[in-house]
């Protein structure tokens, strides 16, 4: 049965990870307006991000990291971004690409990458808006290739890139994706946002840059591995990493940005007035108790939603059972209304916050920016989950890419 409760579910070293995230919440809050202003994490923050083990929780153990569950890596990021959430932002992308990418490549292609580094970070754009790429002897040419969104990119060591653009991936639904050091990528310093301004999710630019092979994976539709039943130990999840994706760098920081705007909103209440009125104390006003019961509901209503999700993949992978589609297409819109609910219940908590909440410096209006634009990330818009799932129960073909691709893995290729 899903539940809230965390303790009964994570291992020993995941609930110190927990712990050390937790305990970096005040310490990245006095950051807030310093990386709003700067655009930028600042490097002692990362620092302590990283000395915390906060960058590794999703990079394998036999590369000295903590290979914690899809669970954990929630729950520990969720507390991140209750510090900051441009902070929380960027620990999701890192460590859910650093997941996805162990899964995705070969062996020998991960032990060659992370030799190369002491704690590798993967940033990572999954559709080029412009690439002009030619296959060479060897590899692949990037004559002219152009990436919005590089999320976390400052931070990174290596970028996974996808060389296609929006019209190859509409013809065919599958990624040609390839590992690149960031030393061979131009950062273009254009991320000037309302949103996540930390989180420095500048477009990537390279020109003539040769990627060898061994380097270049697909992933997509034309990608017919072995099926679960087949693979063993943390291969089994090779097949999902699609919608692994979709969890580990999409609603993480979304989550804990709605904890931390509750949590916020009940600290401030007892001792915020009504202008206006004659109200003295928020937390005794019987419209605001709603609010804030209704608030908190929503988001624990998203983390069931999100628990229900992981539920639903570990038991394929664990078993070897293929999904429906209409269980596939569950699984992100479960993912994409959670986003909804989360950012529904901050626009309520504004909306009872008073003149004072437009400050950039009033740490629910960060939260408010932070929470609207990581909803409209592509992985977590909900009018998209949703029409998907109606389209599914009205029983209409799929019209997202990522169920389109997951056709090899679904009953009878339904």
């Amino acid at each position: 049965m899903t539940s809230l409760s965390t303790e009964n579910q994570l291992t020993a070293s995941e609930l110190q990870l927990l712990k050390n995230a937790t305990e970096l919440v005040p310490f990245l809050q006095k950051f807030a307006n310093r990386i709003d202003e700067e655009r930028h994490i600042p490097d002692e923050v990362i620092q302590k991000v990283s000395d915390a083990g906060l960058f590794k929780l999703g990079t394998p153990k036999k590369y000295g990291g903590h290979e914690v569950s899809i669970r954990a890596m929630v729950e520990i990021i969720s507390e991140v971004a209750k510090g900051n959430g441009s902070v929380g932002w960027v620990v999701q992308i890192i460590n859910g690409n650093n997941y996805n990418v162990s899964l995705a490549l070969p062996s020998e292609v991960l032990n060659s990458i992370f030799d190369q580094e002491e704690e590798v970070r993967f940033c990572s754009v999954l559709q080029a808006r412009k690439a002009i790429v030619k296959k060479v002897d060897g590899g692949y040419l990037v004559e002219d290739g152009f990436w919005g969104f590089g999320s976390g990119s400052k931070h990174a060591t290596h970028a996974l890139l996808n060389l296609k653009d929006v019209k190859s991936m509409q013809e065919t639904p599958e990624m040609l994706l390839a590992v690149v050091p960031m030393s061979e990528i131009t950062i273009v310093d254009d991320w000037y946002t309302m949103s996540l301004k930390g989180s420095a999710s500048n477009s990537l630019e390279i020109k003539n840059v040769f990627i060898p092979e061994k380097y270049v994976t697909t992933q997509g539709l034309s990608q017919v591995n072995p099926l679960p039943v087949e693979l063993t130990g943390r291969d089994r999840y090779k097949p999902y990493v699609q919608v692994i994706t979709s969890i580990t760098t999409g609603i993480s920081a979304i989550l804990g940005l709605a904890r931390g705007a509750v949590e916020y909103f009940v600290e401030k209440a007892p001792s915020k007035g009504i202008t206006m009125t004659t109200h003295t104390s928020q937390a005794e006003v019987g419209h605001i108790q709603y609010k804030v019961g209704l608030a908190a509901m929503k988001v624990e209503s998203a983390h069931l939603h999100i628990s229900r999700t992981i539920d639903n993949l570990e038991h394929h992978v664990q078993s070897g059972e293929k999904f429906s589609l209409k269980e596939f297409a569950q699984i992100q819109t479960d993912i994409t209304y959670a986003a909804m609910l989360c950012w529904e219940a901050v626009d309520m908590l504004m909306a009872e916050s008073g003149g004072s909440v437009i400050a950039d410096s009033n740490r629910l209006s960060q939260i408010f920016r932070d929470i609207r634009g990581g909803s409209n990330h592509a992985l977590t818009t909900a009018s998209t989950g949703l029409e998907l799932y109606g389209r599914i129960l009205m029983g209409l073909p799929p019209q997202n890419v990522m169920t389109i691709s997951a056709a090899p893995f679904l009953k009878n290729n339904e």
